[in-house]
């Protein structure tokens, strides 16, 4: 009886053991959409508005495949002006907006990504 139920909890850790690997993408793919949605958003609260050009070429991607996300400006147009604000010019102080917006995000990664581990562990 005892061999018995040692065997059933052996199935159980190695099942347990074989989604790691699935459960461990999984919250690393939600950890990067969170994080970088949660950055775009802090960068576009922080970022100075005289036309609205600024907060509006914020955006983020996700490159699930590499594991990586990222935040920023890709619109040529705005771009210039987007690194002359944050680092400011000699006759324009600066006005930092994405950085700050970085490092405000940075703590919270490792919790979110243990939480979403253990939820993808527990849904299989």
């Amino acid at each position: 009886m005892a061999d018995n139920a040692r065997l059933e909890g052996l199935a159980r850790a190695l099942r347990a053991v074989q989604r790691i690997p699935k459960a461990m993408r999984e919250a690393r793919t939600e950890t990067l959409h969170e994080w970088a949605d949660a950055t775009r958003t802090a960068a576009e609260e922080r970022a100075p508005v005289r036309t609205g050009a600024l907060e509006n070429a914020l955006d983020h991607d996700v490159l699930e495949q590499y594991g990586r996300a990222e935040v920023g400006i890709w619109k040529e147009d705005v771009l210039e002006y987007a690194m002359y604000v944050e680092k400011g010019t000699s006759s324009m102080p600066d006005q930092p907006y994405l950085v700050p917006a970085f490092n405000e995000q940075r703590p919270k990664v490792t919790r979110t990504y243990r939480a979403a581990f253990r939820r993808h562990m527990r849904t299989e």
